[in-house]
């Protein structure tokens, strides 16, 4: 007869009883004493189904005898009031019914993943990798399913080996075949993009406070246009088939109510400052943007959240050009996300970034004006333990003040 955890249900929750961190690392020997019990009994099947179970147990020579395995009978072999059995036993009972041997089970998660830590090495993904090992090498199982999910892997291996930005769905369809009657450019977006997600958190290219989106962008996923708009004077040249600029220079200084650039023109472009500009000013929110009215002494950015890859690209390579003297502004929300978006961008890009109506009058004006949110209690953590540099007196003030204050609500 073949045996399952349906016929013979007392080998699993032996198996499980044993199924601890310890257990999975190795370090749990000797013996068990466990007692039956009401709960036992319900999973089994009852006290009959007990006594059968163990009569079947007690007669397979693979498990090594009473030694390994040991019931102690009562009223003529009719009742069992403890099971007593040794740890080494659980391989035998698992092969027994069929299933893997949750040390075994452990130690192939972490051999999987050791294979793909180093097909990534030096990539992203590197410290998600160390992050699983550290996990599985505990014996925890909060990372177990991922680990032993092979199309999993092969996505995250896919993400690591990106040359150039792709689009998600292309992404998708390169990396996966049809599931569950998903077609496999949604495969991606249905099934993996939040597990995706999670490990991207580990990699150096996060930054607390990313969208979805802008982690998978930051990453070479896209999942939008990558765009870049502006107000001012910016000539930018563009780069032909074979690398090198062409002559002829496009004059953004006409473009009184704005310049959009998508993300094969910013591929491309080679931007330079023009010399009317003295001042530099970044802001986050698109209403506040629109409303800026044009000058050709000043250049204003919308930054909509964080810079994608090919904005950064393209903004770095504008302030190679600029002046030393140039002063660079930020105007951003007041709150958690506006100064890590504030600190992302002088990082990056701006290094001598200034802060523009981010300060302790702007934010008190604001809430006489009773434009101030509520800060919920796991952003002021965040905002606790956040070093905010430039913004750290205005961090202070959110702080006593408990609230935030978005930019689109002072216009």
């Amino acid at each position: 007869m073949e045996y399952n955890e349906k016929n013979l249900p007392l080998a699993k929750w032996l198996i499980d009883k044993t199924n601890t961190k310890d257990y999975r690392i190795g370090n749990l020997l000797g013996m068990k004493h466990p007692k039956v019990d009401g709960d036992l009994l319900k999973i089994v099947g009852g006290r009959d189904e007990l006594v059968r179970q163990a009569k079947v147990l007690e007669r397979i020579p693979a498990l090594g005898g009473e030694e390994y395995l040991h019931f102690d009978w009562r009223e003529m072999n009719t009742d069992i009031t403890k099971i007593d059995y040794r740890v080494e036993v659980i391989p035998g009972l698992c092969d027994l019914i069929g299933v893997i041997d949750p040390r075994e089970r452990q130690l192939q998660a972490i051999t999987r993943v050791c294979k793909l830590q180093e097909d990534v090495s030096g990539s992203c993904l590197f410290a998600y990798c160390n992050h699983v090992l550290e996990q599985l090498n505990k014996g925890n199982t909060k990372e177990l399913s991922k680990a032993e999910d092979e199309e999993f892997l092969k996505c995250l291996k896919a993400l690591a080996d990106l040359k150039e930005p792709e689009w998600k769905r292309v992404f998708s369809s390169k990396v996966f075949e049809k599931k569950n009657d998903i077609t496999p450019s949604k495969v991606f977006e249905r099934i993996y993009q939040g597990a995706v997600i999670e490990a991207l958190k580990y990699s150096p290219q996060y930054e607390e406070g990313m969208s979805d989106d802008e982690i998978l962008a930051a990453h070479g996923i896209l999942s939008y246009s990558q765009t870049l708009e502006w107000k001012g004077a910016v000539e930018y040249c563009m780069t032909g088939r074979n690398g090198t600029a062409i002559e002829e220079k496009i004059d953004t200084s006409l473009n009184y109510y704005g310049t959009v650039l998508n993300a094969q023109t910013l591929e491309h472009a080679v931007p330079n400052l023009r010399n009317s500009v003295e001042k530099i000013i970044v802001i986050e929110n698109k209403a506040n943007y629109e409303s800026m009215e044009y000058d050709p002494k000043v250049l204003y950015i919308f930054c909509h959240g964080y810079f994608s890859p090919k904005e950064v690209r393209f903004l770095q390579m504008l302030m190679k050009t600029a002046p030393e003297e140039i002063q660079c502004y930020h105007w951003g929300d007041m709150d958690y996300g506006g100064i890590q978006i504030f600190l992302y961008n002088e990082k990056n890009i701006f290094p001598n970034l200034i802060p523009w109506k981010m300060d302790v009058p702007s934010y008190k004006a604001a809430l006489e004006k009773e434009k101030g949110i509520k800060l919920c209690s796991k952003k002021q953590k965040k905002l606790e333990a956040l070093n905010a540099g430039k913004l750290e007196v205005l961090k202070q003030c959110i702080l006593e003040n408990k609230m935030e204050i978005e930019q689109e609500m002072l216009i």
